[in-house]
């Protein structure tokens, strides 16, 4: 198969299996990536995925064709993966995943030592050398070893159990993903009762999807809360690095208010006191992290931005973006879904107020517009639309930030409109603090934006 250049994504590469990707192109990957880093031993993980076996043998002979040494670690989560990455007599690794992609896809996650995360402008390095066949031949083939650093990824998320936690019963879907590998070993003496569902590894994801954000993934879980009357229900995705959480109702618990819970706990109990969010986060973050003593920096939207931020400061105790990725230093600066559920719970056990009534006080202050997407036949047209709306913002007094697209700060309200990265919209995120100004700038925002784009 022909590699073709749209499976190298900003962060990572990824495609449908059979049509996109396959073992030809795992192998030519293998290569590449071994002629890129130029050193060795070179750590590969996989997913339950029905590809990914595969896929990570011929990844595996890439490599070690290219003369790597390579560490099989096996079947694993991505957190697993990624702190095992971390280790300084590794020189990096490649994760065989799709995260929480559909079935039919499969993908590769690379990362270079100490768990460093590829920029772009590495990716696009890699993808030419891969494309253009640039790697030499080896002198001599590489060797492969294995190794099980499934104890010691465990022992690292127990060791963050603080204090004890709230007599709450939680249902746990693991989706038929990597969770279900931790879920019972992690949360088994903690007194929590814990309803594990879906905790059988199958690629062919047969209950649900994995992807948290998406309801019809959820229905299976809050029925499950429902009927067993629980507390709250987590929902992890296909490679366990993102946290989805409903509440004893089933309605799905507002990441912002997640992160701020997290955020808040980490601060608390550690020297640490930096935390770092993206320019979408509600404002509660930044309120009750400032309140504990903790700064709070921004960054753009995505996961790889907020970890190399902590990778290059040693203050920061916890980075969170809102679509589930919780990040944490413990782990190599790696995001967890389970790391993030114990802490979660943590958190929540520490607090005097019940569930109900924390997230009644935050619909009661924070009124946040779900991200709404507006799509653009010519993206070209965005960059356009964006200056005129810093240069309308700036005219009526308001803070403008530049970070990721433009975000405007106005007494009692703001709003960040950007550009995608995969797709042809411009997304926009709106908080105010009280309904009616809500209910007013949202109307106003989108009627603004949507004239802009005829």
């Amino acid at each position: 198969m022909r590699v073709n250049p749209n499976i190298f994504k900003a962060y990572d590469i990824r495609g449908i299996y059979g049509t996109e990707l396959d073992e030809d192109i795992a192998y030519k990957i293998g290569r590449g990536f071994a002629f890129y880093l130029k050193t060795s031993p070179i750590i590969v993980g996989y997913d339950t995925r029905l590809s990914s076996s595969a896929l990570k043998t011929a990844l595996i002979n890439g490599l070690t064709d290219q003369g790597a040494q390579v560490v099989d670690i096996g079947l694993c989560s991505t957190p697993c993966f990624y702190f095992t990455a971390g280790n300084p007599k590794f020189a990096g690794g490649i994760m065989v995943t799709a995260s929480h992609a559909s079935k039919e896809f499969n993908g590769f996650k690379p990362v270079s030592k100490g768990n460093t995360a590829l920029s772009r402008e590495q990716i696009l390095e890699l993808k030419e050398i891969i494309l253009k066949n640039q790697f030499t031949s080896a002198i001599k083939k590489g060797s492969i070893t294995n190794y099980d650093p499934t104890a010691d990824y465990i022992q690292i998320v127990k060791n963050s159990i603080k204090g004890k936690f709230k007599p709450l019963k939680v249902v746990m879907d693991a989706g038929n993903g990597m969770a279900g590998l931790y879920i019972e070993k992690i949360f088994a003496e903690t007194g929590l009762d814990i309803i594990p569902i879906y905790t059988e590894l199958s690629g062919d994801f047969p209950n649900h999807e994995t992807n948290p954000k998406l309801p019809e993934n959820r229905k299976k879980l809050i029925e499950k809360v429902i009927s067993e009357k629980a507390d709250l229900g987590f929902m992890f995705d296909g490679d366990a690095d993102r946290l989805g959480i409903v509440d004893r109702r089933g309605n799905l618990f507002d990441y912002s208010l997640m992160l701020a819970l997290i955020a808040e706990y980490r601060v608390k109990n550690f020297s640490r006191k930096k935390v770092v969010i993206e320019v979408r986060t509600s404002g509660i973050v930044r309120d009750w992290v400032e309140k504990a003593g903790g700064q709070v920096e921004v960054s753009v939207c995505w996961t790889i931005p907020i970890k190399l931020k902590m990778q290059a400061d040693p203050e920061i105790i916890f980075g969170g973006e809102t679509s589930g990725h919780c990040v944490f230093p413990e782990l190599q600066a790696a995001d967890d879904g389970l790391f993030a559920a114990l802490t979660f719970l943590q958190a929540i056990s520490a607090k005097d107020e019940l569930i109900d009534e924390i997230i009644e006080n935050f619909r009661k202050k924070y009124y946040v517009l779900d991200e709404t997407n507006f799509k653009i036949e010519n993206m070209s047209k965005a960059d356009h639309i964006l200056a005129k709306i810093k240069a309308n913002c700036m005219a009526q007094g308001a803070e403008i930030k530049e970070i990721d697209g433009v975000s405007a700060i106005f007494p009692g309200w703001w709003f960040n409109l950007r550009k995608s990265e995969s797709e042809p919209v411009i997304r926009l995120n709106l908080e105010a603090g009280n309904k009616k100004l809500f209910e007013e700038k949202s109307a106003e925002m989108i009627s603004l934006i949507n004239s802009w784009i005829k």
